[in-house]
């Protein structure tokens, strides 16, 4: 023993130094390598990849404003379109001031409620070819007219003066895009947030012009599209404008900081172009659509070009600002993060030689305890371990070979189940045809002897006779019971026919509708029609009568009853689901066994799901009660939709009555 275990500690020191010479090697070789061979490529890799991905990102930003800008194009178009818009303008050209009155009126109130409808127009204004703002609409609020032409008409402003005025005169362009720019009212101080206006001329059949719809869109929208666009990277995003115009060549269109934007109104030096230096802003102008520019201190600007109007070269250009540190940042933390590893493998090996070696078996052990544990009779034994290796393909393929012994097991207990059911239902059906042929005779006389004894009493035995139709009344009772023991032990066969079970379903339903309403219960319906099948129409309804009068009556007031229906893989799959208490575990389990209910004494036989039952079983199919998570149950019928060749058709069988009685 001694010596056994000396070998043992022997073995495991040559194992420990194996480990940690393996450990050492694998952990500080790439290490190294990564130190002095690595990180230069992923440098080169880092930049690339930074670069490709702030290009993509500048071209989504130029796609969603291009998109933006298409968009509210198209919306100057439409209402340019509106036949008030045409009918003012033919109005203008007409001299009737009349109708310029009325229909200057019709056109505001169309302006205020459309401005109501689309919170992105600033302002909105037909002007006539003077450049007399005839209608107007901002932020809202019909402005008042408060000047007078020589033809007598009231108009607001004259804008004549504006340049995106003049240029709209000028252009025979559909939709006239102005720059975008603050908007500054006369006689006002302090300028508008930014918009863009786009002016549609406003033409009579011969093309002569009546004058000009102009829109005014916030420039909120392009705000929001750089940002989303950045998303949360740490770069700074900009939009500067690239124009002929010294006035406007380079200064900001979008910044961070609002009070950089827009140099040119607000009298600022603020402009990306000295931002960035004379040669780099004339290496940006004259280069290519995209591209990328160092500037001081390591700064790396990416930037897009973006033309947007088709009547000048004015372009947008897109840029994202970030820098060499940002870019490189995790590589200069890997560096340091590299040497601190060197230092910690050699700790890690020497710890992981001596935990390798205690530990290496652990796995196996806990697999063969588990295994076990299961043939002791556990069967929640279970393999749990979140391994990768060998082990954990190992426990995954126990715990299958679980679980399909699990499953075998619990389809074997249902097939027994329903064996028994089915020599319980044949045996107890043999005994009650017996017993009903039995009973229903004498009870027949029974109930003509008490009608015979009623009509031979005198006047006054009004109890006598109240007795005897307490008593008629009990037998008829107890021969609707007979009855219902006739019907489960008659072997009726299937008439196979082809129908619609979809209709069978409506019908049913139609059937129940006034004790549904009564109830005050709601069944939704939602069946794939034109499900046909093959089958007996007939006793098929008894099973759906019998299923639906049981949820009717299980269900409380103001709750739902679901009905779901489909074919698929040449089956019919009937659901019903009701939102009672559901089913104790001792119904559950006998609720197709004859006689069993849980209704009130005198209000079931019993008999209704057993009926049904074989009703499934003669068509091939199978049905199924179970309880619901939420509460309630649910009924799941599967029948074959055409009829199995092992099933032979019968022709000729008649319909049997629909038995009402179950389990509810």
């Amino acid at each position: 023993m001694l010596q056994f275990a000396l070998y043992a500690s022997i073995k495991c020191m040559q194992l420990r130094r194996k480990l940690f010479l393996v450990l050492s090697m694998m952990a500080m070789l790439p290490l190294l390598f990564l130190l002095f061979g690595v990180i230069e490529r992923v440098e080169r890799d880092l930049q690339s990849r930074t670069a490709s991905e702030l290009h993509k990102t500048l071209a989504k930003m130029g796609q969603e404003i291009l998109a933006l800008m298409d968009t509210q194009r198209s919306l100057a178009e439409g209402v340019a379109k509106v036949p008030l818009v045409q009918e003012f303008g033919e109005a203008l050209q007409s001299g009737d001031a009349e109708l310029i009155e009325q229909k200057m009126n019709q056109l505001a109130v169309f302006f205020l409620n459309y401005q109501s409808t689309v919170p992105s127009i600033q302002a909105i204004r037909f002007t006539d070819v003077r450049g007399h703002t005839m209608v107007k609409v901002k932020e809202g609020r019909l402005l008042p007219a408060k000047l007078q032409n020589t033809s007598g008409n009231n108009f607001i402003e004259d804008i004549a003066y504006k340049p995106f005025f003049q240029h709209a005169i000028k252009t025979n362009k559909n939709v006239i895009v102005s720059d975008f720019e603050r908007g500054k009212v006369a006689g006002e101080v302090d300028f508008c947030p930014a918009m863009v206006r786009y002016t549609v001329p406003i033409r009579d059949q011969v093309d002569t012009l009546e004058g000009l719809l102009t829109i005014n869109m916030w420039g909120r929208r392009v705000d929001d599209t750089v940002q989303a666009a950045l998303g949360g990277y740490p770069g700074k995003a900009y939009i500067a404008e690239i124009n002929t115009d010294a006035e406007r060549d380079g200064i900001y269109l979008y910044h961070e900081n609002p009070d950089w934007r827009f140099a040119n109104q607000l009298g600022t030096g603020y402009r990306l172009s000295s931002e960035l230096g004379t040669a780099v802003w004339k290496q940006i102008k004259e280069s290519g659509t995209h591209g990328m520019v160092r500037g001081s201190d390591n700064r790396l600007f990416y930037y897009r070009k973006l033309s947007l109007y088709d009547d000048r070269a004015t372009q947008w250009l897109l840029m994202i600002e970030t820098d060499t540190a940002t870019v490189l940042a995790p590589v200069a933390a890997l560096r340091h993060w590299i040497g601190y590893l060197l230092v910690g493998a050699l700790i890690l090996s020497i710890l992981g030689a001596r935990w390798a070696a205690s530990r290496l078996a652990r796995p196996v052990h806990d697999l063969a305890q588990i295994i076990t544990r299961y043939a002791d009779g556990d069967r929640q034994a279970r393999y749990l371990a979140n391994r990768t290796d060998e082990i954990g393909s190992a426990g995954r393929a126990f715990n299958y070979l679980s679980d399909s012994l699990e499953r075998a097991n619990r389809d074997r207990e249902r097939a027994e189940q329903a064996a028994h059911q089915s020599e319980r239902l044949a045996a107890i059906g043999q005994l009650a045809a017996g017993i009903g042929h039995e009973i229903n005779n004498p009870l027949m006389n029974i109930m003509s002897l008490a009608n015979l004894v009623e009509g031979s009493l005198p006047e006054g035995e009004q109890q006598a006779k109240n007795d005897l139709r307490a008593l008629q009344s009990e037998g008829r009772r107890c021969a609707r019971i007979v009855q219902g023991i006739l019907n489960f032990a008659r072997e009726n066969q299937p008439r196979y026919q082809r129908f619609d079970f979809s209709q069978l379903i409506d019908d049913t339903v139609a059937l129940f509708q006034h004790r549904i309403k009564a109830s005050d219960l709601h069944v939704r319906v939602s069946v794939s029609r034109a499900l046909f099948m093959e089958g007996d129409a007939n006793q098929l309804q008894q099973v759906l009568v019998n299923v639906l009068l049981n949820a009717i009556q299980a269900s409380p007031r103001n709750s739902s009853i679901g009905i779901n229906a489909e074919l698929a893989d040449g089956m019919v799959r009937f659901e019903l689901l009701d939102e009672g208490s559901g089913l104790s575990s001792h119904a559950e389990a006998n609720v197709f066994n004859p006689f069993f209910t849980t209704k009130p004494e005198g209000t079931g036989t019993g008999l209704g799901l057993s009926v049904s039952y074989g009703i499934v079983k003669k068509h091939g199919g199978r049905i199924t009660l179970e309880n619901r998570a939420g509460g309630g149950v649910r009924v799941v019928i599967i029948l074959p939709a055409v009829v199995p060749a092992k099933i032979a058709p019968t022709a000729g069988a008649a319909p049997q009555a629909l038995e009402t009685s179950g389990v509810g």
